[in-house]
């Protein structure tokens, strides 16, 4: 199926207080290119996960943040993209040395931080990190999304005090409305219970 279910909503569509910053969708990424399935800047999530997202952005928007969205829905495709490239031979090193220093391709997929299958592609997965409105800044999370090393894990002991405070605040908003933080990324948020918890879709996002 390639048509968007209506099971599934535009985050902004539901409110334009979310900042979209949809990487894949671009070539600002690990990978260096769009990936596959992306073709528009649509933050796509189901209904309940993208209702508990707006739950949490009504109290961040009282602090003067907003949530800034990196991804949401993923297509299978996409998916499969970032397999093949991790066992690409091929090599950017100004990628890497942003995204991966510490790594080769292969072992982004040997310790998991390239997974086979992606709950993203279930719907109700997401990628977030903070704005400071007042700032028009993002808050310091101490990496950037998709930093592929142990310090993007959520409580890293080299962290600063603000960066720890940062990603506190983003966890508990979170967690607060429903969401449960993958302890190794500290952007990803998966909604609980997940609507389709066994079905991973593969429209595109047009």
């Amino acid at each position: 199926m390639n048509t968007q279910p209506d099971a599934f909503i535009n985050l902004q569509e539901l409110s334009r207080s979310f900042i979209i910053d949809l990487k894949y969708a671009t070539t600002d990424n690990f990978t260096g290119q769009i990936v596959p399935g992306y073709l528009n800047q649509k933050a796509l999530l189901t209904l309940p996960a993208a209702n508990a997202l707006m739950s949490a952005q009504k109290e961040l928007l009282k602090r003067d943040l907003a949530i800034k969205v990196y991804d949401a829905y993923r297509p299978v495709k996409a998916v499969k993209a970032f397999e093949m490239w991790a066992k690409s031979t091929s090599e950017d090193a100004e990628l890497k040395k942003r995204f991966y220093p510490k790594y080769q391709r292969p072992e982004l997929l040997e310790l998991g931080f390239i997974a086979l299958r992606s709950s993203h592609s279930r719907g109700s997965a997401i990628d977030v990190g903070l704005v400071n409105l007042k700032l028009n800044q993002e808050l310091d999370m101490g990496s950037e999304f998709d930093f592929f090393d142990e310090i993007s894990s959520n409580f890293h002991p080299l962290l600063s005090k603000e960066q720890r405070e940062n990603r506190q605040i983003l966890k508990e908003s979170m967690e607060l409305s429903g969401f449960k933080n993958y302890s190794a990324e500290w952007w990803h948020f998966s909604f609980r219970p997940e609507p389709y918890p066994e079905t991973y879709f593969d429209f595109d996002i047009i």
